[in-house]
């Protein structure tokens, strides 16, 4: 059992890095960004079969994310739509499956963009997307977007969960979640100035939650 301080300012962060757009609208592309839960292309196909967008785009080769799939994160996820969702027509999908990191999966999707014929593209025809990341790297995928594409509008949409499924869920991968999400706290901190996301302020109660786990999981 996790001391309950410990597991109140985990969930403090969590909590503040998943982030979910009530007002979620009609966009011109789903993007579904790579990781281990399957969760996320199954909840980009309820966006599609429901009419948010024409198109998804899975992109994410194997990273830190990946934990054991064995392909790229972003074929797994097109594996899992054809298998499950056979209504939905494979022109529908677009795959970048070689990506490795959040600022890759943008750039290198914009690429594939450009050369999938007859699809819409960041410079020509897309200019509102919904984002469908693992709950706990939505904030950062979308200050990743309004720094590298500035004029796309972005909804954010992560699959619905909470803390204490999470944090199950990444047990049984062998995971450790309270350290990623110290990692991930890390990284809205020093990407800004790296040029790699957009400014975020993380207000006192964020960063009290941050410095007490971190000095806990450090001992």
């Amino acid at each position: 059992m996790i001391e309950s301080e410990i597991f109140r300012d985990a969930k403090r962060l969590f909590e503040y890095l998943y982030i979910r757009d009530d007002d979620c609208c009609r966009a011109d592309l789903i993007v579904g960004f790579g990781h281990f839960d399957l969760c996320i292309p199954r909840h980009c196909a309820h966006l599609y079969e429901k009419g948010f967008a024409p198109k998804i785009l899975f992109t994410g080769g194997r990273g830190s994310g990946s934990a054991d799939l064995a392909e790229a994160e972003a074929e797994v996820f097109a594996n899992v739509i054809a298998a499950e969702y056979p209504k939905i027509p494979s022109c529908d999908i677009i795959v970048e499956g070689c990506s490795t990191n959040t600022g890759e999966n943008i750039s290198m999707s914009a690429t594939v963009l450009r050369e999938s014929k007859g699809a819409k593209d960041f410079d020509n025809g897309i200019g509102t997307i919904i984002a469908v990341a693992c709950a706990y790297r939505q904030r950062r995928v979308w200050r990743t977007l309004q720094k590298q594409l500035p004029g796309i509008k972005t909804y954010n949409m992560p699959p619905k969960t909470t803390f204490e499924k999470e944090m199950l869920a990444f047990q049984k991968r062998g995971e450790d979640l309270i350290q990623l999400l110290l990692g991930e706290v890390e990284r809205i901190m020093r990407y800004p100035e790296k040029g790699f996301m957009a400014h975020e302020h993380l207000s006192v109660q964020i960063m009290e939650s941050y410095e007490r786990l971190k000095q806990k999981c450090d001992e």
